[in-house]
């Protein structure tokens, strides 16, 4: 019983990025017009330009989590010409972030593993409307450009 109620407890308090980050395509929400202005400030570039990450906010669809991010990176290039793949990284399955705080983003670099960026992002949660703010949390992206993996760790 004890047990019960302590992975109740525990699934209640993760942060809401420990459940369902996701990678995917761009699809629909990586629409130009989805790019966050003004560009300057809600875009990065890393490794000379190859790679470029940028805020995407589908405006306020869904109205809780509209914040995405748009990362454009070389493909790899294994088994056919490198193009630059474009992947969008959200919160969950059609879902985004409250915020994402593209200026605050960290990056690191490992030779053997690629691009680490660490991005401060903001989940919504109940209770927001009241004046809460959102819960603080980072998403951890490793880009990989011999791979062209992009992942969550």
């Amino acid at each position: 019983m004890k047990r019960l109620f302590f992975a109740a407890f525990a699934s209640a308090v993760l942060p809401l990025s420990a459940v369902a980050q996701v990678v995917s395509d761009c699809d629909w929400i990586a629409n130009p017009a989805n790019i966050a202005e003004p560009w300057e400030t809600n875009s990065r570039t890393y490794a000379n330009g190859a790679i470029r990450v940028a805020l995407l906010d589908t405006g306020g669809e869904p109205v809780c989590c509209s914040a995405h991010l748009l990362i454009l990176a070389p493909s790899g290039g294994q088994d056919e010409p490198v193009y630059r793949q474009c992947r969008v990284a959200s919160a969950g399955a059609g879902t985004g972030f409250f915020s994402i705080d593209v200026p605050g983003i960290a990056a690191s670099y490992d030779p053997a593993k690629g691009l680490l960026l660490s991005v401060p992002v903001g989940h919504w949660h109940q209770g927001m409307e009241s004046g809460q703010p959102a819960i603080p949390d980072r998403m951890e992206i490793r880009i990989n450009q011999a791979s062209g993996e992009v992942s969550f760790e």
